[in-house]
Formats: structure tokens, C-alpha cells, sequence
């Protein structure tokens, strides 16, 4: 009989038989759970860069509501000083208003108190055209000031006694105004009656030396020159700068009158010369000096413009320029 060979395999080679495959699924599971791993620590981090995303918004936004905060409160802070500076400045503005009409006051309650060392003299009857004749009282004695007796509410008598001369001058002058009354008394300006009193009258007609517009350019300091103007405005009622208009008088070299006008709110300054042919550099000075002035009073008038208004009434004789000043 033929021999059969068989042949058998051990359970050891059976299981090295399907090694390969065991290794390659091994292998596969590794892979799949490195990847696993790997999808999840991916997660972790997208979970985290978005908290840390989400956290840096965050602080953002605090830190713009922070900003805006401070920036509302030191708006807020800067609004209330300024509105305590305006307030400060307006107190300051009104104390110094009070102030400059306390001295108005008392400057002119010197002025009407003092008869300037004029010569008193005897009872006259003046009729001037604009009223009822006003009567004064005659007093020898010249202890006390004359004082009038008037027929009509107006008074038109001046506070200090008059000197003979004056006096005169001053009849004369009423005299060449009452042929034309028109010329003087009964113009209107924006319903505004005119009428001089006697003391205007004696202020046209009698300069002090330190009225005239050439004591301003012979000051040697700006203490004098704003003294002067202080004299002069200290006649207003209130603030140069609650006025539309402010007529001065400018008494020019040593024996000739002339008229500016400060228009306060055409910020401009007009001058009315009877001799307008004549070379007066003084009166520009005098505007400068002036300007200076009204920049001191809140008033800046440093670019106001000088203007010589034309047509202006000339003067044919040389002792006139006090007629045309009124007119």
C-alpha cells in the first residue's frame, strides 16, 4: 500500500498565519483613535481660542464703556468749569459795571457840587425858546449857588453860577440860536427831543485845559491819558458799550471845536469838522488814544475805521465852530 503523507500545522503557525492581518487591524484601531484624540483636542482647542476670542470682546467692550466713561465725565467736568468761568467772568463784568456807575455817580455828584471858581452874579430872566421864561432868584451873597425857579417840568438853568462874561457870551450865543430856532432847538433825532442846558452851553463855550483832545498826546502816561477819559465818559448814564451811539465833543488845538461820533454798533468813528480844510493830526491821535481806551472797557475797536463825514456844514466866520458842533 501506498503511504499517505499528511500534512498538519500547528495552532503556533495557524496564528502566525493571520499575524499580518491582526497587525494591519491594530494598526487601523491606532490610527482611528490617534485621530479620535486628535478631533477632540482640535475641539478643545476651538472651544478654547473662541472663549479666549470671546473673553478678548469682552474686555474690548469694557474697555470702550471704560473709555467712553472717562471721556463723558471729563467732558462733563470741562462743560462745568467753563460754565464757572462764564459765570465768574459775568460776575466779574457786572461788579465792574457797578462799579464804573458808582463812580459815574459820584463823579457826577462832584460835578454838580462844585461851582469851578466861577463869579457869581445877579438876577437875570432868560427866555429860551424851547419853554416858558425860567426865573433866578438874585443872591449877593456868594456863599451859595442861585437856584431856579422854573414855570414848566423842564429846567434848563444851569447848576453853577455863571461869570459876568460868560454870562454874556453865553447871551450872545442864545441870541444867534433863537434868530433860527430851527438851527438849534427843534430838531428830533429817533424821537429823542434836543435841548442844551445852560451848562452845555458853558462847556462848548469854556474849555478846561485837560478837555482838550491835545492834553491826551502830552500825557507822558497812560495813567493821565485814562484819566481823562474816565472824566469824559464818566458823563454817561451807563456802559459806553449799551449805547448805539455816543456823540463827544472834541476840543481841537487851543480855540476850535469838532464833533465824534463812537457808532458803537457800526463799529466805526465819525468825525464833523466846520474847518475840514485844515490839517489836524491830532484828532487821529486823539481816535487811537480813544480805541485804547474802549479796548479797556470790553470794547475792541482797534479795527474801527475813522471816517470825515461829508457833506458837513462849513463855517464862514472863525469864531463859529461851537454853533456847528450843536448843529
Amino acid at each position: 500500500t501506498a503511504r499517505r503523507t499528511v500534512h498538519t500545522r500547528s495552532r503556533r503557525s495557524m496564528s502566525e498565519w493571520h499575524i499580518p492581518e491582526l497587525k494591519e487591524g491594530k494598526k487601523r484601531g491606532r490610527k482611528e483613535e490617534g485621530d479620535e484624540k486628535k478631533k477632540k483636542e482640535e475641539a478643545k482647542k476651538r472651544k478654547r481660542k473662541k472663549k479666549e476670542e470671546e473673553e478678548a470682546e469682552r474686555k474690548k467692550e469694557e474697555d470702550a464703556k471704560r473709555k467712553k466713561k472717562e471721556e463723558e465725565a471729563e467732558r462733563k467736568k470741562e462743560e462745568e468749569e467753563d460754565a464757572k468761568r462764564k459765570k465768574k467772568k459775568k460776575e466779574e463784568d457786572q461788579r465792574k459795571k457797578k462799579e464804573e456807575q458808582d463812580e459815574h455817580r459820584k463823579k457826577k455828584k462832584r460835578r454838580g457840587s462844585s461851582p469851578d471858581d466861577f463869579r457869581y452874579h445877579k438876577a437875570t430872566k432868560v427866555n429860551v425858546s424851547t419853554s416858558e421864561p425860567i426865573y433866578v432868584d438874585s443872591q449877593e451873597s456868594t456863599d451859595t449857588l442861585p437856584r431856579g425857579k422854573k414855570e414848566e417840568r423842564r429846567d434848563y438853568v444851569a447848576r453853577e453860577a455863571l461869570g459876568v462874561a460868560e454870562k454874556s457870551l453865553i447871551e450872545r450865543f442864545l441870541n444867534e440860536c433863537i434868530i433860527n430856532e430851527d438851527f438849534m432847538f427843534n430838531g428830533t433825532v429817533e424821537g429823542y427831543e434836543i435841548f442844551l442846558s445852560f451848562n452845555d452851553i458853558r462847556e462848548l463855550l469854556f474849555v478846561r485845559e485837560s478837555e482838550s483832545i491835545g492834553y491826551v498826546q502830552s500825557c507822558k502816561d497812560d495813567k493821565s491819558k485814562e484819566q481823562h477819559f474816565d472824566y469824559a465818559f464818566g458823563k454817561l448814564d451807563r456802559a459806553p458799550n449799551e449805547f448805539d451811539l455816543i456823540f463827544s465833543t472834541m476840543h481841537v488845538g487851543t480855540n476850535h471845536w469838532a464833533l465824534l461820533v463812537i457808532h458803537i454798533k457800526e463799529k466805526e468813528f465819525h468825525v464833523y469838522d466846520s474847518l475840514r480844510n485844515k490839517d489836524r493830526r491830532d484828532i487821529p491821535q486823539y481816535v487811537e488814544e480813544l480805541k485804547r481806551y474802549l479796548n479797556g472797557k470790553h470794547i475792541d475797536a482797534d479795527k474801527w475805521p475813522l471816517r470825515y463825514l461829508n457833506p458837513c456844514p462849513q463855517q464862514g466866520s472863525g469864531d463859529d465852530c461851537s454853533i456847528f458842533t450843536c448843529k
